[in-house]
């Protein structure tokens, strides 16, 4: 039988067929014969033996030597590890000769040639690898500067340069590699500056220029969003803290020429796991949120001058398993959390209590403390260019002097001081100023107290109260004291520069804990996190909406009630902008106060703007002081517990002003923000929540959020308002009646002052009836005149907070005392010491 004929088709696919079989047979030659010629070249190291016997290098066993990927034959990764001490290079080695050769593999997209031996610069035929997108060169002894070819290689993602001999300055063009997700060049020779061209890479996740001869200040860094490991380690950057991207999970900084404060807002670096400031020269507090970050697991902060009280009751975080605080100017207690054996814990050189490791005497904190001059992390950006002041042992003192006057007029001018209350005159000076007729003055006072005078059964009570009355009314007629005054609600007096209510009601505060339990870490939440306490914000969380946003109820994975308040920003500004007032929030935390758990920013997704800010504080859902003292149903508080009280609320307030730079005041406090747990302790709900302050715009316009007064006082006395306020708090735990207007306020601080100079038994008859039996005189003298002092109408007549305080403790001293001292409950009146 004859054969078919083949047709030209079948001719033209066998043809093409068997050229692309030629074809592939080429280029798998062509590219075993570069790789057998990188062996020559590099002196036939032991790494590449195996290219030598066999030509299928594609289907070659990786080892920990050698390890070559392809794609569709072509090679795609080439990675080569040797051992400089074994396989001396050829001495008619050449780098460009090298790099030529490889350059011929048109498809390599990896090279990694670590611990070769390979010398002499990178040379410019590197730009041939137009397909390369990692080059590691590690462990060598290149040198010269880094040549701008690499600059050319635009697929480039990974550029580490470790270990070699490089010099010059890192290059200008680095920002130009838009795709670069890592540059390492640690342990060279670089020197100079970096550039501000680094701010252009924004995939960049690691940056490490440790072991170097940089210098100078660093580059703002904060618009690399993608930054997760930055080690500058041993160069000398500096003095100036770099301005740093908050996702950072490894920083290191140790061993530069950094010289000033850490920025307030490192503790909002939730994703940082190890954090390195050690030999250095930081000065400032050390702030103590860091040791509870969320992530941290190491923390160096030692051979620095970082100053503060450590507190035994600090919050750690779990996982952290190294801690070395040591030779900084750090007093206090080493904080217990630090103390589980599992931990490695360094703190010597410190002026701490604990004596396990060498400590220096509480003096040489303080003095050296006074020889650093401190500059704020705002500040020094503004001032770059500004002085550095040195105070030497001989000026030490007056050096400072000179911070500490700084140091006040800064807080002055940042924190305007508010307006200090006036109270409103009283009904009965009113009444003074409307008629001077003895009768009209009894009819108005009698119709202002008629619940109290009512309630009194000793009609020789009722006629020695109204006789003492008669005779202070007719002393102010005598003196001309004669003020008009309106009577307003309390409760209506609310003004656009009200201070911030952090929350309003016990209802939406979150759950206490008994006194003396420490806080959960102050951190930052992620929004995820708080839609899932609440349901996505569902309607069945959400509690209220006021002036200063929206208040939740959530509950976290671990069980934990917390409240939410939502502040929604009038303005536009990126996180940067509001962590100076969340560092503050931070620091609000005291067993008298509804503290600060955290904070969450809902940001623009187009811009990085804050649309939101979500504070998140401690649940505490039982009823308010006025509640239990005032109210008309429920249990009341005994006279020891309302002395009690009240030294809770001076407390708090004291740590408002004080407990933190700078002081918080003019907290416009009322008595049904403050709160009581289940165990009668105090909590304020209420105060001059900065962050909210700074949205609405209240500090900076200088009005008073409460009484009307004199605007010209508001800077010398604005402590004076929250004295005032802790008066009407006293009044009405002493009278157990609420207080819904102002002028009630007057009426009935005269009504106490006059009641002072009365017998016991007119004294007790307008005390709350509930406790009238069970206090001491002398108690009762004490808290009434403390109260009158602070319900004055010239602010500097009141007592300083101190002087409260301490008039409260007497009174709960003496109060003791009597208790004790009675043989049964019946009431059995002390002689009073003070009686006139």
């Amino acid at each position: 039988m004859a054969s078919k004929p083949v047709s030209l088709s079948h001719l033209l696919l066998l043809t093409l067929f068997l050229a692309t079989i030629q074809l592939s047979e080429q280029l798998e030659f062509s590219q075993s014969q570069t790789l057998l010629k990188v062996q020559q070249l590099l002196g036939y190291p032991s790494a590449l033996g195996t290219l030598s016997s066999t030509t299928d290098f594609c289907n070659i066993e990786p080892t920990s030597y050698l390890t070559l990927v392809c794609y569709e034959d072509s090679l795609t990764q080439l990675h080569v590890v040797g051992n400089n001490e074994y396989n001396p290079l050829p001495q008619n080695f050449s780098s460009d000769t090298l790099f030529a050769t490889l350059g011929t593999l048109s498809s390599l997209k990896v090279i990694s040639l670590v611990s070769l031996g390979l010398w002499g610069n990178l040379p410019e035929s590197i730009a041939q690898m137009s397909s390369l997108e990692i080059l590691n060169i590690t462990s060598n002894h290149f040198s010269g500067a880094i040549p701008s070819q690499l600059s050319l290689l635009r697929n480039l993602q990974s550029v580490v340069l470790d270990d070699n001999n490089f010099n010059g300055e890192v290059p200008n063009w680095v920002g130009s590699l838009q795709g670069l997700a890592m540059l390492s060049m640690r342990n060279n020779w670089l020197s100079g500056s970096l550039p501000t061209s680094l701010n252009a890479l924004h995939t960049l996740r690691v940056l490490d220029l440790s072991n170097n001869q940089l210098s100078g200040e660093l580059p703002h860094l904060k618009n690399l969003p993608n930054l997760q490991v930055l080690n500058l380690e041993n160069n000398t950057f500096g003095p100036h803290f770099p301005s740093l991207p908050t996702k950072l999970v490894s920083l290191v900084l140790r061993n530069n020429s950094f010289r000033l404060s850490v920025p307030s807002n490192l503790s909002s670096f939730y994703l940082l796991q190890r954090l390195d400031l050690s030999l250095n020269g930081f000065v400032g507090p050390f702030p103590p949120s860091l040791l509870s970050l969320p992530s941290i697991n190491y923390l160096d902060i030692s051979s620095n001058k970082f100053t503060g009280m450590l507190l035994n009751n600090l919050s750690c975080n779990d996982d952290l398993h190294f801690v070395n605080l040591s030779s900084n100017l750090l007093k206090g207690e080493l904080p217990t959390c630090l103390e589980p054996k599992t931990r490695v814990v360094l703190y010597a050189r410190n002026c701490l209590s604990n004596k396990n490791q060498d400590q220096h005497p509480s003096d040489f904190c303080s003095n050296e403390a006074l020889a650093v001059t401190i500059i704020t992390h705002q500040q020094k950006h503004k001032r770059t260019t500004s002085k550095a002041i040195i105070v030497s042992s001989m000026g030490g003192l007056v050096g400072g002097v000179l911070i500490v006057g700084v140091v006040i007029l800064v807080v002055s001018r940042v924190h305007k001081k508010q307006v200090v209350k006036i109270p409103s005159k009283s009904t009965l000076e009113h009444a003074i100023s409307q008629e001077h007729n003895e009768d009209e003055v009894k009819t108005t006072t009698r119709s202002i107290m008629e619940h109290i005078i009512k309630r009194v059964p000793d009609k020789r009570a009722v006629e020695t109260l109204t006789r003492s009355i008669k005779e202070h009314v007719m002393s102010r007629v005598n003196s001309k004291r004669v003020v008009r005054a309106s009577t307003r609600s309390i409760i209506e007096h609310v003004s656009s520069a009200n201070t911030a209510k952090l929350l309003n009601d016990a209802r939406y505060i979150s759950e206490t804990m008994k006194m003396g339990a420490s806080l959960p870490a102050y951190r930052t939440f992620a929004l995820e996190e708080l839609k899932e306490a609440t349901n996505n914000f569902d309607e069945s969380s959400f509690i209220s909406e006021g002036p200063r946003g929206q208040i939740y109820k959530g509950v976290l994975s671990d069980g934990m009630q917390i409240a939410i308040r939502g502040l929604k920003m009038r303005k536009k500004h990126g996180p940067q902008t509001y962590m100076h007032h969340v560092e503050m929030i931070s620091k609000l935390r005291h067993p008298h106060l509804v503290s600060a758990l955290g904070h969450a920013f809902e940001s623009n997704q187009d811009d990085s703007s804050v649309n939101n800010v979500f504070l998140i504080f401690e649940f505490v859902p039982n009823k308010s002081l006025r509640s239990c003292v005032s109210g008309s149903s429920g249990e009341k508080l005994s006279w020891t517990q309302r002395i009690t009280a009240a030294i809770g609320v001076v407390k708090g307030i004291q740590f408002l002003h004080t407990g933190i730079v700078p002081g918080l005041y003019s907290n416009n406090l009322k008595i049904t923000d403050i709160l009581l747990d289940n165990n009668h302790n105090v909590k304020i709900s209420s105060y001059n929540l900065p962050l909210s302050a700074e949205n609405k715009r209240m500090i900076s316009n200088g009005t008073s959020p409460g009484f009307k007064g004199n605007v010209q006082a508001r800077i010398k006395d604005e402590d004076k308002n929250d004295v005032y306020d802790i008066g009407v708090i006293l009044l009405e735990i002493i009278l157990g009646r609420p207080i819904m207007f102002h002028n009630e306020v007057g009426t009935l601080k005269d009504l106490l002052q006059v009641s002072i100079k009365t017998d016991d038994i007119a004294r007790r008859s307008i005390v709350d009836p509930a406790v009238h039996k069970e206090c001491s005189d002398e108690s009762l003298m004490t808290m009434m005149e403390i109260c009158v002092r602070c319900l004055s109408g010239d602010p500097t007549e009141r007592p300083s907070v101190e002087d409260i305080l301490w008039n409260l403790q007497f009174a709960a001293q003496v109060q003791n005392s009597w208790r004790r001292d009675s043989s049964d409950h019946s009431y059995s009146p002390a002689p009073s010491s003070r009686e006139t």
